[in-house]
């Protein structure tokens, strides 16, 4: 898909997302297309197939390829207004289900071909299971457009995940990691310290704005949310002081920015750093402060059995009181 469709299809974009939003939906799109052509010239050796169907389906019977399915759910969902994180997150696991088998009839997808699929790659049980619910969620959309007349992967058994609990910062690690980034980067320190006390997913502490942070809360605006419902986040003393330190949000170029510093922190301090400890952290020291389950759920913008499932480490009272004492070195 060129840069004229992506243009022409703004038009179709929610209204609630912004101009800006539109055009990177759409790119995403772009680079969707992209991705999924070249898997599939790659392995099937056959031509190219256009990012988005040219035309609409309306039966089993026409035989929708799986490569037409995957564009036609991906384009549907970006003008239900889904995120970019969401798309890309939909678009990992759609390309690798759609590898090799790109011209094939969503129709001739079997059960047992997805469970192969999904046993067969070495993924750990909870990957295993994202993508099992990915690629569920597009063949129900195929179901109720009456692209395929049942659903391949809703047989599939899911796979058990051990509940493990979630890595957290000690508050000596936490004090590590922003001593360390402080003199690193300045702006990437102002974005960990968003992320350690108010408990900003690391995409929403990407795109938040200081216009947004107040004397008070931090504002996490619907469509920077991932949840796309508006919350406040209390601002406190110790987010206070390192705010005051000084630096700029958003972080630009944070692909590169955030990987370039994650190496430097495990070379020079050897501080562990895992996916989401920064937001494990703040949820669980917030949790024992407060002694507040709605509260922190709200503040963090999940539901409290979403808290206890997967957000929360028990952590005792003197811990807690020393991460909220972590300010900046003199």
């Amino acid at each position: 898909m060129g840069t004229n469709n992506v243009n022409s299809l703004q038009s179709e974009t929610p209204s609630f997302l912004s101009r800006n939003q539109s055009r990177q939906v759409w790119q995403a799109l772009a680079s969707i297309g992209q991705q999924l052509q070249m898997l599939a010239s790659a392995q099937m050796g056959e031509g190219s197939f256009c990012a988005l169907p040219q035309s609409p389906h309306t039966a089993p019977e026409e035989s929708l390829s799986l490569s037409a399915l995957v564009n036609e759910f991906l384009r549907a969902k970006a003008r239900a207004g889904r995120s970019d994180r969401y798309l890309r997150a939909l678009r990992n696991s759609l390309v690798k289900f759609v590898y090799g088998r790109a011209r094939r009839q969503a129709q001739s997808i079997t059960v047992h071909e997805v469970e192969d699929w999904i046993a067969g790659n070495g993924w750990a049980p909870r990957t295993q299971k994202g993508y099992l619910g990915d690629v569920r969620t597009m063949f129900n959309f195929a179901v109720r457009r009456g692209y395929v007349d049942r659903n391949p992967a809703a047989g599939v058994e899911s796979p058990v995940c051990e509940d493990a609990p979630p890595s957290i910062h000690t508050p000596s690690q936490a004090r590590h990691v922003l001593e360390f980034a402080r003199t690193y980067d300045l702006n990437i320190c102002r974005a960990l310290a968003v992320r350690y006390f108010a408990g900003l997913r690391s995409s929403e502490a990407d795109s938040i704005e200081e216009k947004e942070i107040g004397a008070e809360f931090i504002e996490v605006t619907a469509v920077k949310s991932k949840t796309r419902r508006r919350r406040l986040v209390t601002i406190q003393p110790a987010l206070r002081a390192w705010l005051a330190l000084g630096g700029v949000l958003p972080v630009r170029d944070t692909s590169n920015r955030w990987r370039l510093f994650t190496a430097a922190l495990a070379r020079e301090t050897g501080v562990p750093w895992h996916h989401n400890v920064t937001r494990h952290s703040f949820v669980s020291y917030r949790l024992a402060q407060s002694q507040n389950a709605g509260k922190t759920a709200l503040e963090a913008g999940h539901s409290e059995a979403m808290l206890f499932a997967h957000y929360r480490e028990l952590v005792t009272p003197a811990a807690s009181q020393e991460f909220w004492a972590i300010w900046p070195c003199q």
